[in-house]
C-alpha cells in the first residue's frame, strides 16, 4: 500500500527553524561574549530576531508534528539521509546567505563581514541540517513503530455515507403516498 510523504510545505517549516537556529549558533560561535554579540547583531540589521526566532520554533514544531502524523497515515519512500541532509542544507543556507545580506542592506550596514560570517554559517548550517535530516529520520521511524503496533493506518480517504435503515412497516406506509400522488418521484 502506497501512502503519502510528508509534504514539502512541513519539512518546508523543519528547515526554516534550521535557518535561525543555524543562525543563533553561527553568531555564538563568531561572537562568544554575549554583550558583543548584541552590539554586533543591533548594528547589523538583526532587530527583528526575537520575534523571529519564537515564530521559527513554533513553525519547526507544528512541522514536525504534521510529518509524524502524516506518517501515520500513509508511508512512501523516504529520501536517503545524505539526500535530505543536502536539500535542508541547500535551502538553509541560501536562505541564510539571503537573510544576511537583506539584514545589513535594511539598516546600510557594510557587507565586507559576510566573508567571515557566510564560511562559518554554511559549516553550521550543514550541522544543523544534519541533525534536522536525523530528527526528521527518527521521528518517521517513531510513526512508523506506532502504525505496526498499533495496527494498519486508516485509510487515505473515507468517503462520507450516511446509511437509512427502514422498517418494513415505514417503507410500506410511504409507497401508497407516492402511488396517490400520480406521478414518479424525479429522476
Amino acid at each position: 500500500m502506497f501512502r503519502r510523504p510528508a509534504s514539502r510545505a512541513t519539512v518546508l517549516g523543519v528547515a526554516f527553524g534550521g535557518v535561525l537556529l543555524g543562525h543563533e549558533l553561527t553568531y555564538a560561535l563568531l561572537q562568544p561574549r554575549a554583550g558583543q554579540r548584541q552590539i554586533l547583531l543591533a548594528t547589523t540589521g538583526h532587530a527583528y530576531l526575537g520575534v523571529a526566532n519564537h515564530a521559527a520554533l513554533i513553525v519547526a514544531v507544528i512541522s514536525l508534528a504534521a510529518v509524524f502524523l502524516g506518517r501515520l497515515g500513509g508511508r512512501a519512500e523516504d529520501p536517503s539521509f545524505r539526500e535530505l541532509t543536502g536539500r535542508l542544507a541547500g535551502f538553509q543556507f541560501l536562505t541564510f546567505a539571503a537573510i544576511e545580506v537583506i539584514e545589513r542592506l535594511s539598516v546600510s550596514a557594510p557587507l565586507h563581514d559576510l566573508t567571515h560570517v557566510l564560511p562559518v554559517g554554511a559549516l553550521v548550517q550543514v550541522a544543523v541540517a544534519a541533525a534536522a535530516a536525523l530528527l526528521l529520520r527518527s521521528l518517521l521511524r517513531a510513526a512508523d513503530a506506532v502504525v505496526a503496533t498499533l495496527g494498519s493506518p486508516p485509510p487515505a480517504s473515507v468517503p462520507a455515507t450516511i446509511s437509512l435503515v427502514v422498517a418494513a412497516d415505514v417503507a410500506h406506509g410511504i409507497a401508497p403516498l407516492h402511488r396517490q400522488r400520480g406521478r414518479a418521484p424525479p429522476r
